[in-house]
């Protein structure tokens, strides 16, 4: 009589699978509930971006801990709510109140009964350099764009004089070199003159560089 050897399979519970899945992914992954933004999970990736340990984190929410903004989080709600998720969101980590790590950010909101949370995954900006000519089209990018006091802060950086910072500004938030020109009657040759002094100065080739140089994603 032959005795068929059984190989005894040992099965993962699929619960488990995906947590450990969930912890181990390289990339950062946040969970937090939709209505206030408090973290409820985070993966090892993030926690070692952020630099806090978990306890610092699970229970407190993205505005609390100086990620975020409570504007930008509306816009991020909106434009959720307008289209299903968001993507390609540029966004910067404070770890520690020294440095400052530049990610692309995208959410999905996940529904578990009858709450919903937001699943934010992050990359950094270097992996992602493709994006970042695309930012142009994203809406959260062009709101960002408009903001005045924004542009006018990071330009202080700068040694400009008063009219090549006004022009930086302009060319900034989208203005073309002939409305540009309009707006300080001035000619557009002089307004190009101009750009190029000012591109020399910041460190860029064109108008297309300018505000994610602001924005230290260059």
């Amino acid at each position: 009589m032959v005795m068929k050897s059984q190989k005894r399979i040992v099965k993962t519970p699929v619960k488990d699978l995906i947590i450990k899945c969930f912890m181990e992914d390289p990339l950062p992954i946040c969970i937090s509930r939709a209505k206030d933004g408090t973290y409820v999970e985070v993966n090892k990736a993030a926690l070692k971006i952020i630099g806090l340990p978990r306890k610092k984190v699970i229970g407190h929410t993205s505005i609390e801990l100086g990620f975020i903004s409570a504007e930008l989080r509306k816009l991020l709600i909106d434009d959720i709510k307008k289209q299903g998720f968001a993507k390609n969101i540029p966004g910067k980590v404070n770890i520690n109140n020294q440095v400052v790590v530049n990610l692309l950010f995208r959410i999905h909101p996940i529904k578990m009964g009858k709450e919903t949370f937001f699943m934010v995954c992050a990359t950094g900006i270097a992996n992602h350099k493709s994006s970042i000519g695309k930012l142009s089209d994203d809406k959260l990018y062009k709101i960002t764009l408009k903001d005045d006091k924004f542009v006018t802060e990071k330009l202080k950086q700068y040694q400009l004089s008063p009219r090549q910072q006004e022009i930086a500004l302009l060319s900034a938030i989208g203005d073309s070199t002939s409305v540009i020109a309009n707006k300080l009657f001035i000619s557009p040759l002089t307004v190009k003159d101009h750009q190029k002094e000012i591109f020399r100065i910041i460190g860029i080739h064109s108008r297309n560089e300018l505000f994610p140089k602001l924005l230290n994603f260059q």
